[in-house]
């Protein structure tokens, strides 16, 4: 292989190495646009934002939610 399919091999390598411990660790990177229904795109043109949560179904008297 020549020496930039090696540069490239090794910038790959990194990046699996850091989505796996990203996923492994947990916690990560907070990611306030993961909370909308729109994609990030939507939200960037119309500033809109409907929340993910929060709409599940009927309240229950301890406070849980069923689903």
């Amino acid at each position: 292989m020549s020496k930039s399919m090696w540069i490239l091999a090794a910038i790959f390598a990194v990046m699996a190495i850091a989505l796996i411990y990203q996923s492994e660790v947990g916690g990560g990177v907070d990611r306030p646009w993961a909370e909308c229904k729109e994609s990030l795109v939507q939200q960037i043109f119309s500033g809109d934002c409907t929340p993910r949560t929060g709409l599940g179904g009927p309240r229950l008297e301890d406070g849980a939610t069923s689903n």
